[in-house]
């Protein structure tokens, strides 16, 4: 028994950690209320009221957990604070997982009990800080060098590619100004006058999280002092087979140019665009404003370009930076056409030959004329099939296809070989009026024969008269109705009178009207031959055969 006391008074103990333990003079120490966490990148600041504080020796403690814990840890900087508030750096956790904290007060060996904030997420909850910025100054340009928000941090470490920067800058004299935004760490302010103050500050926004910073500290640079040599303007870029054409103005004489190329993400990481440029071998110490490169000498499909003047020991600033996209400038090869006729038009698939990446946002044209003109019309649009109407029944007609690079319009491939297709037979407004006209006559003709055996039906089933030859068949006398009925057969006794003393009986089978009629004319014909010779036999004979 005292056993079972022993282990319920245990698990009591054990699982009661809200509890409140008595403070000295029997009252209990009221636990902090209103906790709050606010995290600017890698920087916690955790807040909470208390009345408390007034009270001497009262201290607090604070403690986090996150889902992945069983146990909650102490916090080395919120551990027996006098104050309401502690700051402490992110903790060594997933910026991805619920974390939550807990605070309470104590007093001597008195402790209140614990007051917990919600559970969060700390990369939805964090505020982003103000970018870094690093100012460079040239005659006519400023270089801004940002630094992401939280620079070395854990909460925007994978973040690089997300954010966003508007840089605002005016001239220190003036006030007016201007922005320039971009997704770069590394950006050129142009068109600027020598020898002259700016100011600027930057805001950096997430572009998926919708959070932005507060500006970063404004800071000013002056211009410097005009260079002797001008910077190179106007770079453009063209491909010649498999090289690219690199081309600038400049108007000094006697000066030798040198170019070089840095990979397009390189500007959007931190520090990774001063030191990174590469140099492109066929455009070094040239001396016209123009040369020629391999493809292949870049190894990404965007990169920059930039080039500098140099005379002597006197060299140019960089010139603006030129992004290039390879897939603009990439040869396109031409593409294969399938005709398939369908009477008096033609469906048209045209089909890119390049790879996937390459026939992405294609604009694609057909011409297309009859094989016995010269004439072509032409049809351009974004899909790769084609329907051409309305053309000439049993007629060949020639169909040719390029496509156009989405990078540049002008940029396009060589039109594909020409495929020739006959067109089906087609349905004239004749054919199509005699078709109209059978199919009239076919309705009206089974609608007459329909409407002829519903009206013999109808007089078989609901009429109630019967037809006409049947109506005067009943209405007739009897005597005229046993003609229409089988009669029954009759016997007729004839006597021939061969001699006075012999008389021979015959019966005979006749249908009543005809032996009626015979047995009147053999009789009276009979009674003439034998009525002269023995008058007495005669007479008695005719009596005999009266009924």
């Amino acid at each position: 028994m005292l056993a079972l006391l022993g282990s319920a008074a245990l698990v009591l103990v054990a699982g009661a950690p809200w509890v409140l333990p008595a403070a000295a003079g029997g009252e209990d120490l009221e636990p902090p209320g209103d906790i709050d966490v606010y995290i600017i990148d890698d920087s916690f600041t955790l807040k909470w009221s208390s009345n408390e504080e007034s009270v001497n020796n009262v201290t607090f403690s604070a403690e986090y957990q996150t889902e992945e814990m069983e146990n909650w840890l102490k916090m080395p900087e919120c551990q027996h604070i006098t104050g309401t508030e502690c700051k402490f750096p992110l903790p060594d956790a997933d910026i991805f997982n619920y974390m939550k904290f807990r605070v309470s007060a104590e007093k001597g060996k008195c402790t209140s009990s614990w007051t917990e904030v919600e559970p969060f997420i700390p990369f939805q909850r964090a505020h982003i800080g103000p970018p870094g910025v690093r100012l460079e100054a040239e005659d006519k340009a400023i270089l801004v060098h940002i630094s992401q928000p939280g620079e070395g941090g854990k909460m925007w470490a994978a973040e690089n590619f997300n954010f966003r920067y508007q840089i605002v800058f005016w001239q220190k004299s003036s006030g007016v100004t201007q922005n320039v935004t971009t997704t770069y760490c590394i950006e050129k302010i142009l068109k600027l006058s020598p020898e002259t103050t700016y100011c600027l500050k930057v805001e950096a926004t997430h572009l998926f999280l919708r959070k932005q910073s507060n500006f970063s500290e404004v800071q000013c640079i002056n211009t410097t002092k005009a260079n002797r040599l001008p910077v190179p303007e106007n770079l453009e870029v063209d491909a010649q087979g498999k090289s690219y054409v690199l081309s600038w103005d400049y108007a000094s004489p006697n000066v030798s140019f040198r170019a070089q190329w840095l990979p397009h993400f390189k500007k959007s990481v931190p520090g990774g665009g001063s030191d990174k440029w590469r140099p492109v071998p066929a455009c070094a110490n040239v001396q016209t404003p123009r040369c020629v490169f391999p493809q292949n000498t870049t190894h990404t499909r965007t990169f920059f370009l930039r080039v500098q003047a140099s005379h002597g020991n006197n060299t140019s600033f960089w010139s603006e930076e030129k992004l290039i996209d390879s897939q603009k400038y990439a040869a396109i090869r031409p593409p294969t056409v399938a005709i398939t006729p369908t009477g008096e038009s033609l469906l048209v698939n045209v089909s890119c030959r390049d790879s996937s990446s390459k026939c992405q946002g294609l604009t694609y044209e057909i011409s297309f004329w009859e094989i016995s003109s010269n004439t072509k019309r032409k049809v351009v649009q974004n899909g790769p099939e084609f329907t051409i109407m309305n053309l000439q029944p049993l007629t060949v007609y020639c169909v040719e296809a390029r496509v156009y690079s989405f990078a540049s319009r002008h940029k396009s491939s060589n039109f594909s070989d020409r495929v020739c297709e006959k067109t089906r037979a087609g349905n004239s407004p004749i054919i199509w009026a005699m078709t109209g006209l059978g199919i009239l006559f076919l309705c009206a003709l089974v609608f007459y024969a329909g409407k002829s055996i519903l009206k013999d039906l109808s007089h078989v089933f609901s009429s109630p008269k019967p037809p006409p030859s049947i109506h005067e068949l009943f209405s007739e006398p009897p005597s005229k109705n046993l003609l229409l009925l089988t009669p029954e057969e009759h016997t007729e006794r004839c006597f021939v009178i061969e001699s006075a003393n012999l008389v021979t009986v015959a019966e005979e089978n006749h249908a009543p009207e005809e032996d009626h009629r015979k047995y009147s004319f053999q009789t009276s014909q009979d009674s003439g031959n034998y009525s002269n010779e023995e008058e007495g036999t005669g007479s008695e004979s005719s009596q005999g055969l009266r009924p």
